[in-house]
């Protein structure tokens, strides 16, 4: 399975994909919102990439932007385990099918260490952005 294979476990993947023929892996984006939230056993997490989509949206026409950041909610969060949380930024992110119809999820890099299963994953909001890179 390739890194953008994260799609295919969206409950619409249409949605996502009419936006990139072929979408960023999330280990490229940076993953900027962590919110567990007890009360409806859902995480969300936030990405911000430079790969901007392959197809726009009419609202953007006129707009200047470089990047693109979107939102996903996995929903009926169980078994959530962390272990540290390191500076923001890259992290290595896999989501995968387990066993019977849930899926797993798993972040890490220097210091992280996050790891959950949910029942599904929805693809909440997305906006464009103009961000001033310093070099």
């Amino acid at each position: 399975m390739s890194a953008s294979d994260w799609v295919h476990f969206l409950d619409d993947p249409q949605e996502f994909r009419q936006l990139y023929d072929k979408p960023p892996a999330l280990d490229r984006c940076d993953l900027f919102h962590f919110l567990a939230d007890e009360r409806e056993e859902s995480i969300t997490l936030g990405f911000r990439t430079d790969e901007l989509p392959t197809h726009t949206r009419p609202e953007w026409e006129g707009t200047e932007y470089n990047t693109f950041t979107f939102y996903l909610v996995f929903s009926d969060v169980q078994e959530l385990t962390v272990e540290g949380w390191g500076a923001p930024g890259q992290k290595r992110i896999s989501v995968g099918r387990h066993v019977g119809d849930g899926l797993t999820t798993k972040i890490t890099s220097d210091g992280t260490s996050v790891a959950f299963l949910s029942r599904a994953l929805s693809f909440t909001g997305s906006r464009v952005g103009l961000v001033s890179r310093s070099e």
